[in-house]
């Protein structure tokens, strides 16, 4: 600490405590040489150990608890983000913030500065913010940022940078077509490829059908030859049979023919037992020739039954041959055909369609990447121009940012009016909120323009009326007040004439008879050199510090002197 206090030089610690609504405790402490602060959660007199390590406040893009995070978190604040410039660049909300509503010292009490923004030279923007925050509960969380003008021309300078660059090689390219096709050009290139196409198609499906032609003829083929083999194989078998045939038949009939002339042979002797052989003989054939010639017709009737349906099914063979030859001989035409159609007509052909359908497309891709070029040349010029025109104009458009919201303003300006009525405010204390000034305005005369007396009563009125509004409608406040001095101006005398003369002495009683019905749920501290009346000391928290004069058992100072402990 800078400043050094006698009183302070006992102590070594500094402890705060705190408690809201719902009756919980928190106690800050802090060394007053310095450094860090530590949070407990408990009464002062129940501290045990060494507490939460908190920093005073945050910088950079640290995430660390601070005092701003533990106090707001401890009377239900969420994180806020507030709007600080008019580019739109956001901040966080912190205690600094609201400190013009909630930490009223002896100056500002009396000053002209407005209650909203106090002394601010910087965070102007930031503290109209928070008092729409604590009005509405809506901060600026999702707004987006405008660009800063340096960055925005350097962002312009790298954009045409990148334009020329593109648009240079395009326009290059472009002034070496010495004609310049039409979209017209195209169309008909888009026909001819459309036409040469469809006839490739036709071409393709005729050669198909044809060499679908082709396999069956093939199939047909090889299935004739094939039969044409196996048929000739039956013949084959077929002339032999027939050569078997013959022969018996040649074996019968000299079979027969010998029988006939048995009878008329000499007797000669039997091969076997050298006897004569007479009709009777053991070794000699009991068929008679007659028998032997009857059993050699019959055997040849059946051979030649058996040849004639031989000639039957070798005559059907040779007319299924000749079929197959046919068949043959067909399918080796159409595969000629089919041949001699694809080699000679459909393949030159559809060489010639297949070139010039590519020389066509490439012709088109040429005219497409021509027409390409000067799309994104033209779209590239017309970048390139509003880029100047806005680098040129120099001015950033203005912006227009969302007014204080009416109702919630009304709200709490009748707050106000309540408050003055409670003072016995001479006058009708209509109360309107001037956005210009941030500051309120009394019965048509701003605050600001009465003298100091009148202005601290204002802002006194001001500060509670928003703590009462806030707490009436669940809106983010700390609870707690603190105002130095705010009737210590009064002085009694005459009424009226200069700015700084004093008012109706009536004020100064309501002020403090408004004290002792001041509720719960909100806490409001007045440091204040007059003494209350003793109805409303007894009702209220009451502490007198004596100085230096005190007697036994009165507290000399904020700070108690080591003695008195």
């Amino acid at each position: 600490m800078d400043k050094r206090i006698p009183e302070a030089e006992p102590y070594a610690q500094l402890f705060v405590e705190f408690q809201n609504s719902e009756k919980k405790f928190l106690t800050l402490e802090r060394s007053l040489a310095g450094g860090d602060l530590a949070a407990h959660q408990v009464r002062i007199a129940s501290i045990k150990g060494t507490g939460k390590k908190i920093v005073p406040s945050r910088s950079g893009k640290s995430q660390a608890k601070d005092v701003t995070a533990i106090l707001f978190e401890f009377a239900g604040i969420g994180e806020a983000k507030l709007r600080k410039n008019n580019r739109g660049e956001v901040q966080r909300l912190t205690i600094r913030t609201m400190l013009p509503v909630i930490l009223v010292d002896e100056i500002s009490v009396i000053d002209e500065r407005s209650p909203v923004l106090g002394d601010s030279s910087f965070d102007t923007t930031a503290r109209k913010r928070a008092f729409a925050y604590m009005l509405s509960g809506k901060d600026d969380t999702g707004i987006v940022t405008v660009e800063r003008k340096d960055i925005a021309n350097a962002r312009r300078n790298a954009q045409l940078g990148i334009i020329s660059d593109l648009l240079s090689p395009i326009e290059e390219r472009l002034q070496k077509q010495f004609a310049k096709e039409s979209d017209e050009s195209i169309d008909k290139i888009e026909e001819a490829i459309g036409a040469l196409s469809e006839s490739l198609a036709d071409r393709s499906q005729e050669r198909e059908d044809i060499e679908a032609g082709r396999r069956a003829a093939i199939a047909n083929q090889r299935k004739a030859e094939s039969q044409i083999v196996a048929i000739d194989e039956l013949l084959t078998q077929y002339r032999l049979l027939d050569d078997r045939y013959r022969t018996d038949l040649a074996r019968l009939d000299f079979i027969a023919e010998g029988a006939h002339f048995f009878d008329g042979l000499q007797e000669v002797k039997c091969p076997l037992c050298d006897q004569l052989m007479s009709p009777d003989h053991a070794h000699r054939a009991s068929e008679s020739s007659q028998s032997i010639y009857q059993a050699a017709r019959a055997e040849a009737a059946k051979i030649l039954a058996h040849r004639a349906d031989l000639i039957a099914a070798t005559e059907s063979l040779n007319r299924r041959r000749v079929a197959r030859e046919t068949e043959a001989s067909d399918s080796l035409a159409a595969i000629e055909y089919a041949d001699s159609r694809i080699k000679e007509v459909l393949a030159p052909t559809m060489q010639v369609d297949t070139q010039r359908l590519e020389s066509l497309i490439n012709r088109r891709v040429e005219l497409e990447a021509i027409r390409s070029d000067e799309t994104q040349a033209s779209s590239l010029r017309q970048m390139k121009d509003q880029i100047e025109n806005a680098t040129g104009d120099g001015k950033a458009p203005s912006k227009e940012w969302e007014p204080l919201p009416s109702k919630a303003l009304r709200a709490f300006c009748a707050e106000v009016e309540r408050i003055l009525a409670e003072w016995k405010w001479k006058g009708d204390g209509r109360v309107e909120f001037d956005q210009s000034a941030y500051d309120i305005i009394v019965d048509g005369q701003s605050r600001r323009s009465h003298g100091k007396g009148v202005r601290a009563v204002l802002y006194s009125a001001f500060v509670i009326g928003l703590l009462k509004y806030c707490k009436a409608n669940q809106r983010p406040h700390l609870g707690t007040i603190i105002i130095d001095s705010p009737l210590t101006s009064y002085k009694k005398g005459k009424s009226g004439g200069a700015p700084d003369s004093p008012i109706d002495a009536g004020i100064e009683a309501a002020f403090w008879r408004s004290l002792a019905k001041f509720g719960v749920g909100a806490q409001l501290i007045i440091i204040e050199n007059k003494e209350p009346p003793s109805d409303v000391a007894t009702a209220v928290h009451y502490e007198w510090f004596a100085g230096e004069n005190a007697q036994s058992g009165e507290r000399v100072g904020f700070i108690p002197t080591a003695s008195r402990l």
